[in-house]
């Protein structure tokens, strides 16, 4: 396999990696919603539903601090 060859399948495998954590975001994103929703609405959460909507969320607000920190270092 020339190195093109090999450029071109790092490319796809690349593509297919954000592609899955993509995949897997949206699906983690959708499953907070509907968590939020149900809070919303006044219903209680089970333990482990209330330990993985917390750890989400501090996982997106730290993500968005960062975003927010490296738009203010340029």
């Amino acid at each position: 396999m020339n190195k093109e060859q090999e450029e071109l399948l790092m490319k796809e495998k690349e593509d297919y990696n954000y592609q899955c954590f993509d995949g897997m975001m949206n699906s983690l994103f959708d499953l907070a919603n509907e968590l939020h929703d149900r809070l919303e609405e006044d219903e209680e959460l089970t333990h482990a539903e209330a330990t993985f909507l917390r750890s989400f969320d501090l996982y997106i607000d730290s993500s968005c601090e960062l975003d927010d920190v490296e738009e203010e270092d340029r």
